[in-house]
């Protein structure tokens, strides 16, 4: 596995800041509707951070199924899998 771009994220500490330290709050307080409503702000909710505190907000409320196709998006993202052309399995799990 080879990753094509380099992974979103915050382009300084100080926007950094600004943008999460009020999820961090959300969480620490529990209130993982205002978790939630923080990490779905664009151009934010494309940085692997703020998806991956969305996940955890999303599991703590309940919507675990949500969480889950959240989370596996952020693990494959820009994950480019070999071509099996060759006939080998490549890690493939064959069916």
């Amino acid at each position: 596995m080879t990753s094509t771009s380099p992974r979103p994220g915050p382009p300084n500490e100080q926007s950094s800041a600004r943008v999460l330290h009020p999820i961090y709050q959300a969480l620490d307080t529990h209130n993982y509707t205002k978790a939630l409503k923080l990490t779905s702000a664009a151009p934010q909710n494309e940085w692997d951070i703020v998806r991956a505190l969305r996940v955890h907000a999303l599991g703590r409320s309940g919507k675990r199924r949500e969480a889950l196709v959240l989370l596996w998006e952020v693990v494959v993202k820009n994950v480019v899998f070999p071509n099996s052309d060759d006939g080998g399995d490549n890690g493939n799990i064959k069916k």
